[in-house]
């Protein structure tokens, strides 16, 4: 375990390049004879008072709203001159030349070393430890955790500011969740508190300052958040221990401290999660033990488009999802994940507010599944969140926060959206397995009496993703509903449905019957239409002379010959429409 973030190369997903990162963290490997513990030390102010641990009345946003209000102090401290860096007092002298409080000083502390000071994976990785006190770190450049918190050390005592160096355990580097801290283990990371205007804050410049890739490589990458980071976000990935254990827990800075115990079952955020305000509601234990089906919550103050949970069994790797993501809130998300066997998964649940082609890791489970419902059929593949998109209103559909899958009890169904305003919208459909052939010729797409009606069916069993798209002013077609459509069993004999062509939507038009795309030849069918608009239809060519009832054309007509297209056409009667032609409303294929 070490005391640094993870940074794996990037396309891990199965489509989309997913990103994860976590820090650096130290491991002294302890001695039989010698536990590696921290001696505790006093904290004692320039007039010699002594500052107990207190956990702080205000949140960080209440004195930090933004880190932009850093900007120019960020800007300064990217920028000391080379000849500033000979001694800690020199650099010190120079880098809080703008600040105006105690607050800015140690940011401009953070910023620099942030920037400056590489975490050595030599010393980690291959032992080859160099001096770690501040005047070599700041020389060499390079150190590990304690260096880190040694030069943040010195650069505050330089300015008279009060500060606490702390040793304990940390998630970082090659966490596993299975491996547990415990009390007079060698502690794994070192990190700082600072008093300042009479409240302690934590500051981490290690995780601040960058990852560790797969590759044990260090690459730089300055995170604000562990820059005065609130005690109960800190407590997910800092335990503090040392010799003096009631020291120790009185520097987590909680009104209510955890046990160790806790620390080990709770999950590991990660810092993206911590940084868009994600809250896991429904399961905070890494380890999860499930039968068939578990549902995890959670919410986030930022607007995930997308979300997604990988299953990743223990031996191997999956090229096939069980598991889907929908909102069911303002700020509420579920996913739902079904094992496909009995044993030991990782379960990584990823997100990204925007729309794009990465995503980021939230948090890790381990999952063991005691038991399954009989043969787990995979879910489709989905690079987002099922159900309405984000801006479905924008573009006239009116839809609440729904569970997306629909299962159809005889292997059809039918899906209403209600509509503000004219669109043309299209749809497919998609097998999870691939096991339908032009599985598009099962759903059938219409628009009347102010709804879009969606109609599938479904003649294998398993999964669907049926796709609601509507057309953009540019012309192209945009995915605004993913529905989840699921069949429990196979049918015979299954009929495609008509095909419906773009004037059926214009006109509002809806069949009734025949809802099936193949008719038998020489044969009287029954033809049952719904519109609320005037319209003049002709069928095989001819005009239709047929009276409507209650906005329902329903009459009688014989199908041609065997290998013949049939044809509903229509044009409207309602408006300006002198010399336009009639168009294709609806399609059959004669058997």
């Amino acid at each position: 375990m070490g005391c640094g973030q993870t940074k794996p190369a990037e396309g891990e997903s199965r489509k989309k390049s997913v990103t994860f990162k976590d820090p650096p963290v130290d491991f002294i490997e302890p001695s039989p004879k010698n536990v590696f513990v921290l001696t505790p030390q006093l904290t004692v102010t320039p007039d010699n008072g002594i500052y107990p641990p207190k956990p702080p009345k205000t949140r960080r946003r209440e004195i930090i709203p933004d880190d932009i209000i850093f900007q120019t102090l960020d800007d300064h401290a990217l920028k000391v001159p080379k000849s500033m860096e000979s001694s800690v007092e020199a650099l010190c002298r120079y880098v809080i030349k703008p600040a105006k409080n105690d607050m800015e000083k140690c940011r401009l502390f953070y910023r620099w070393i942030t920037n400056n000071i590489s975490y050595d994976t030599a010393a980690l990785f291959q032992g080859k430890r160099k001096p770690t006190d501040a005047e070599s770190v700041l020389k060499l450049k390079t150190s590990v955790c304690i260096g880190y918190a040694n030069l943040f050390s010195a650069l505050c005592r330089c300015a008279n500011i009060t500060v606490q160096k702390i040793s304990g355990y940390a998630k970082g580097y090659d966490y596993n969740p299975d491996t547990r801290f415990e009390l007079g283990h060698a502690t794994t990371h070192t990190w700082n508190a600072v008093h300042v205007d009479g409240e302690w804050r934590f500051v981490d410049c290690t995780w601040g300052a960058g990852n560790c890739d797969e590759m044990k490589k260090f690459h730089f990458d300055y995170h604000d958040h562990f820059y005065f980071m609130d005690p109960d976000h800190f407590i997910l990935t800092h335990f503090p221990y040392e010799r003096d254990i009631n020291m120790a827990i009185a520097w987590q800075l909680l009104q209510e401290p955890w046990p160790l115990d806790k620390f080990n079952a709770y999950i590991k955020p990660s810092m993206r999660a911590i940084e868009w305000g994600v809250e896991f509601v429904s399961h905070q234990s890494n380890v999860v033990f499930t039968n068939a089906v578990s549902i995890f919550e959670l919410k986030s103050r930022k607007t995930l488009s997308v979300l997604n949970g990988e299953l990743i069994p223990e031996k191997g790797e999956s090229n096939r999802a069980y598991s889907y993501a929908y909102k069911c809130g303002p700020d509420v998300y579920k996913i739902v994940v079904r094992p496909p066997s009995v044993g030991k998964f990782s379960l990584r649940i990823l997100a990204n507010p925007e729309n794009d082609e990465e995503a980021f890791l939230l948090v890790s489970y381990v999952i063991k599944c005691l038991s399954t419902d009989g043969l787990v059929r995979a879910f489709p593949y989905h690079w987002g969140i099922w159900g309405p998109s984000v801006g479905l209103a924008n573009h006239g559909l009116i839809l609440n926060n729904v569970c997306p899958l629909i299962m159809a009890e005889n292997g059809e169904l039918e899906i209403k959206v209600p509509l503000e305003k004219e669109l043309e919208a299209s749809s497919r459909l998609t097998h999870a397995e691939n096991l339908v052939k032009e599985s598009d010729n099962y759903v059938l797409t219409e628009i009347n009496g102010g709804n879009l009606y969606a109609r599938a069916r479904l003649p294998k069993e398993g999964y669907y993703k049926l796709q609601i798209m509507v057309k953009l002013d540019d012309d192209k077609y945009k995915t605004i509903l993913t529905y989840l459509l699921g069949s429990t069993q196979t049918l015979l004999g299954t009929n495609k449905l008509p095909r419906c062509y773009r004037a059926a939507r214009e006109f509002q038009c809806r069949l009734l019957e025949p809802l099936r795309y193949e008719l038998p030849r020489n044969t009287r069918v029954r033809i049952r239409l719904k519109c609320s608009r005037n319209l003049s239809l002709v069928l095989k060519k001819q005009n239709l002379d047929v009276q409507k009832h209650d906005g329902v054309w329903d009459f009688l007509s014989t199908t041609p010959n065997a290998g013949e297209k049939f044809f509903i056409s229509g044009k409207l009667l309602d408006e300006s429409c002198n010399g336009s032609t009639y168009k294709g409303l609806y399609e059959f294929s004669i058997i």
